[in-house]
């Protein structure tokens, strides 16, 4: 069966697809279909020695019948991108492939799977409906923003900037801003927040970057950010957390709650643990679900550490929500 994801612009299609792909060993194969002409999925004709003409199909598109596998591989995935983003003869032409598992005459090969990803068109992208043919083809499966899954699953398991998971976990709702009718040049996206982790890993967060920042995450949020992240200029250190766990003071009002965390969550180790996990149990529950998340995420070799054990029996129901 072929998924076909639809999604609002930005969400992390691709990048889900890609991940998919390592996970089971497929090769990726990514084919935009948008700017795929119909004679991509029925191939070129050719005369063969016996004087027949064939069509002859993509090597680097379509593993058939007979094509080896990939070095280290267990198969291919074949992802159409930009899916109803293709010409109607270009979905007309794809009728064979989706359905029959065919490119021309060929038959794809056994290991190939076959998915498929789109924009939504209420959204305003460019789109062109599914033929009532096509929608029968398909799996439809709509994505949704979930915050918690996109910390877990995305800013932790790729070390994000702990500014950027301490500011978006005290304003999830940023996490994704779009607006079908937005007058802004751009929008807050799981896409555009990895634009800014990448542009603050290698740049000081200054007030005359702002505009570098508001042209990837709108310039209001910018603005924002640029604040929040002035706070750890004066937060606790992370010496004194470590020296004296228990009476180290913890901070007033959400912002310095939600900067001290983050910072911590980047500092702990296998030797602070102890102090730090000390530290964050005198926090609010939401702050502890926090640092143990990432904890749990980041280094679950820390499961065997007696002080993890504990809190994961006092936080274990939240841990997972």
């Amino acid at each position: 069966l072929v998924p076909f994801v639809q999604s609002s612009p930005g969400m992390g299609k691709s990048s889900i697809m890609k991940s998919v792909a390592e996970e089971f060993d497929l090769k990726l194969i990514d084919h935009r279909l948008s700017t795929s002409p119909p004679e991509d999925l029925t191939g070129l004709p050719r005369f063969s020695a016996d004087g027949f003409a064939e069509f002859v199909p993509f090597a680097d598109l379509f593993p058939i019948e007979g094509t080896p596998l990939p070095q280290n591989k267990q198969g291919w995935m074949l992802f159409l991108d930009e899916f109803n983003h293709a010409h109607k003869t270009v979905q007309a032409a794809s009728y064979k492939l989706i359905l029959d598992r065919m490119t021309g005459q060929k038959t794809l090969h056994e290991k190939v799977v076959i998915t498929a990803a789109g924009n939504l068109a209420t959204d305003r992208a460019f789109v062109n409906t599914l033929g009532t043919a096509m929608q029968s083809r398909v799996v439809h499966i709509e994505m949704e923003i979930n915050f918690n899954e996109w910390l877990e699953d995305v800013a932790l398991r790729q070390n994000y900037d702990s500014r950027i998971i301490g500011f978006l976990s005290q304003f999830p709702s940023k996490l994704m801003t779009f607006d079908p009718n937005h007058t802004d040049k751009t929008f807050c996206c799981p896409r555009t927040w990895e634009f800014m982790n990448r542009l603050i890993k290698v740049t000081d967060v200054t007030d005359d970057r702002v505009a570098l920042y508001g042209g990837t995450i709108t310039p209001g949020i910018a603005a924002e950010f640029v604040q929040f992240t002035k706070i750890y200029g004066s937060l606790v250190s992370i010496k004194d957390v470590i020296a004296n766990p228990t009476t180290v003071p913890i901070p007033d009002g959400a912002p310095m709650k939600w900067a001290t965390v983050s910072m911590l969550m980047e500092k702990v180790d296998a030797k602070n643990f102890d102090a730090l996990a000390t530290y964050m149990s005198r926090f609010d529950l939401t702050f502890r679900v926090l640092f143990f998340r990432s904890v749990l995420v980041r280094n679950p070799e820390f499961r065997n550490l007696e002080a993890f054990r504990q809190n994961m029996l006092a936080l274990s129901r939240y841990l997972h929500s």
